[in-house]
């Protein structure tokens, strides 16, 4: 029996909502999803004479343990990097993903703060997706094969999670959710993050969200849910002024 025999149903509809208007918990979305490779690859660049800034020459390499110790070099049209800075090169593909629920703390208060010193990339507004991968069809070689989909249907891996084609083809969606390539998406422009009329019921959300907590279980352990709030409340004494 497979997880879709007792959820129904599994996929809530949201085309008569402002579905565009913020990213909702288990909305199913379009995202650029990377494929990390195991030994990341660099792309070296550098200018090809002292004058054309702009022209280079570039080479594709696996990273070495020398990397992110550049020697001072002249600069390149369009690319800033640091001394301690690399550009890592990787193929992406074009993946429906769904949407976590997870909000990052963001205070108003340090936001001028951060402008000042330009550090704005200290509190950005950005959200945790996990990627939907393929399953294997006759016509189709690539991805999950049919016994370990049948696993997955079964909740028999922690960091997988079955997803059902949609009724009507509300969404291009059937595969496998993927909690190991869980990726940051920051939702402000549709190249990088598209959402679409469709998120997981709540009963699908929460049997997501619970192969989470059970994937980032540490050795079976279960912390107690008062712990952190707990030790919130104690750490506020510690707290500087409000004058930064």
């Amino acid at each position: 029996m497979g997880i879709t025999q007792l959820i129904d149903p599994f996929y809530k509809d949201l085309s008569g909502e402002r579905f565009r208007d913020s990213p909702t918990a288990g909305q199913i979305c379009w995202v650029a999803s990377p494929q990390p490779d195991i030994v990341p690859q660099l792309l070296e660049i550098r200018r090809a004479d002292a004058v054309e800034h702009n022209i280079t020459s570039f080479a594709i390499r696996n990273i070495r343990e020398t990397d992110f110790h550049r020697k001072d070099e002249l600069p390149l049209y369009r690319l800033r990097l640091r001394l301690n800075e690399e550009l890592i090169i990787q193929k992406a593909k074009r993946r429906p993903a769904i949407v976590l629920p997870t909000a990052n703390s963001i205070f108003d208060d340090i936001a001028s703060f951060l402008k000042t010193r330009g550090k704005k990339h200290l509190q950005q507004d950005s959200i945790l997706v996990v990627p939907i991968f393929g399953i294997e069809k006759p016509d189709r070689p690539f991805g999950f094969p049919p016994i370990m989909t049948a696993r997955i249907k079964a909740l028999m891996y922690n960091q997988f999670f079955y997803c059902p084609r949609t009724p009507s083809g509300m969404a291009p969606i059937e595969g496998v959710a993927r909690l190991d390539r869980i990726q940051v998406v920051f939702p402000v422009h549709r190249a990088s993050y598209n959402p679409l009329p469709i998120k997981l019921s709540d009963d699908a959300l929460s049997i997501l969200m619970n192969l989470l907590k059970e994937w980032l279980r540490v050795n079976g352990t279960v912390e107690d849910e008062t712990y952190l709030m707990d030790l919130k409340e104690l750490l506020k004494e510690t707290l500087p002024g409000a004058d930064v």
